[in-house]
């Protein structure tokens, strides 16, 4: 059963809960089993180094950020809860064992905004989680191939280091399906754009793998860089009206984030047309 609640979050919002053994979710975040301990959990997407969570302010998310949890109720039934929203998030867990049960208080602090709660009760943990499929969606099958070995990690700065690598792996008898390349590929960081000097044959690099039965995969950013002189993806991006604005009361300006090209825009993909334009 799901039920979902229109919510306007204002001011802090707290809810206690009486669980066993304790509440799991909240991710992504790494922690030593699926059960989070007490602490505060912060959800903000951001690229942090330390990805251990230590459950002390501000929380450590990876890059995405799930504000879904799940428990055992007293009765032994399952339940889980979805704030579908999209402003900053604190999460309170504070456990007490003193009793025969386990109580778990779990505190949230949203900054505002409006979203949906929603909420899901079932007999145990797999069917919670078909529930809150129906909601999201269902995980996209991937290809098989993706299943495979595949090697990728920062720092490969030229073509020649990339076959430097398939060469490595095909020597030491070790099979590799894809190759990825990370954002070093790019010319000056520019989406769709590839060095045409460091990674001048790249595209024979990628016609070799594919006659070999290989992939490539080029890592693309969100931040497109605010360059109106020969480039077009932002000119072109900007004629569209898809990237995201900067706050109201601040004009119509597009917003401007220092990510790898340093001033870049971000295409709002709830902007109608963003998605196809990507």
């Amino acid at each position: 059963m799901v039920l979902s609640k229109y919510l306007n979050i204002i001011d802090a919002k707290a809810v206690t809960l009486k669980t066993s053994p304790g509440i799991m979710g909240l991710f992504e975040r790494v922690s030593s089993d699926l059960f989070l301990p007490d602490g505060v959990y912060s959800l903000w997407s951001r690229d942090i180094p330390d990805p251990v969570e230590t459950g002390k302010p501000p929380g450590n998310n990876l890059y995405g950020t799930h504000p879904f949890y799940m428990a055992q109720a007293s009765d032994n039934t399952w339940f889980g809860v979805f704030t579908n929203l999209a402003a900053a998030q604190d999460w309170w867990i504070k456990s007490d064992n003193s009793g025969d049960n386990n109580e778990v208080s779990a505190i949230t602090y949203a900054a505002g905004g409006v979203g949906d709660l929603y909420f899901m009760l079932d007999k145990g943990p797999n069917e919670v989680t078909k529930l809150y499929h129906t909601i999201i969606g269902n995980p996209v099958l991937i290809p098989q191939w993706a299943l495979g070995w595949n090697q990728c990690r920062w720092g490969y700065n030229d073509t020649d280091a990339l076959k430097a690598v398939v060469k490595g792996y095909s020597d030491a008898k070790i099979p590799l399906d894809t190759q990825w390349s990370d954002i070093d590929w790019m010319q000056d960081y520019r989406d769709f754009a590839y060095d045409e000097v460091n990674f001048k044959d790249l595209p024979d690099f990628i016609s070799d793998l594919h006659s070999k039965d290989m992939h490539y995969i080029p890592i693309i950013d969100a931040g497109v860089a605010k360059r109106s002189s020969g480039y077009d993806v932002y000119t072109d991006g900007v004629d569209k009206d898809i990237f995201i604005k900067a706050p109201v009361g601040e004009g119509d300006e597009i917003f401007t984030g220092q990510v790898w090209p340093n001033d870049a825009a971000f295409p709002d993909f709830f902007a109608e047309g963003a998605s196809e334009w990507w």
